[in-house]
């Protein structure tokens, strides 16, 4: 039993977070969250990518015909995605809502849950994209990044329960 507990307690006091005295934070989290949304509606993909880690990775599950379609892409493909498509894009308007912020009790990372609303004018054609999105965030040299977004296209009523 002793090796056991001295075994967890070790564990416990090497975690290289608290070692290194980074932990990330709520705040550092929002501050993220509204650095990006501000970028997204000034159309700032480079912006966007300072807030993104070099290994970053989303992955988008939609619905295609009667399949669910999931596509992952990397940070560099993922900001050129965005760019280009605010490109062909009139009066967009960025909201996010229904956010809850959540840390590991290690305090190593941080995960977001939001519901992105994005309403735009492609070629005279009103469209509105609903995203429940889950973000997960990091500290890079003390520096809170995003690592993972995963997330679906919400259809139907989106209301949350």
């Amino acid at each position: 039993m002793n090796r056991v507990l001295t075994g967890a307690m070790l564990a416990l006091l090497l975690t290289p977070p608290l070692l290194a005295g980074e932990r990330i934070t709520v705040q550092q989290i929002q501050q993220v969250m509204e650095a990006t949304d501000a970028a997204a509606r000034a159309h700032d993909a480079a912006h966007i990518g300072i807030y993104l880690d070099d290994a970053f990775v989303k992955e988008i599950e939609f619905q295609y015909k009667d399949w669910m379609a999931k596509v992952k892409i990397d940070k560099y493909e993922y900001l050129q995605l965005i760019d280009t498509g605010w490109m062909n894009v009139d009066d967009y308007d960025y909201q996010r809502i229904n956010t809850e912020i959540h840390i590991q009790p290690d305090g190593s990372s941080g995960q977001s849950y939001s519901t992105i609303i994005e309403h735009m004018n492609v070629e005279g054609r009103e469209m509105t994209s609903r995203f429940r999105e889950y973000a997960t965030y990091v500290l890079v040299e003390g520096k809170p990044v995003i690592s993972e977004i995963s997330g679906h296209t919400l259809l139907g009523d989106t209301t949350p329960y």
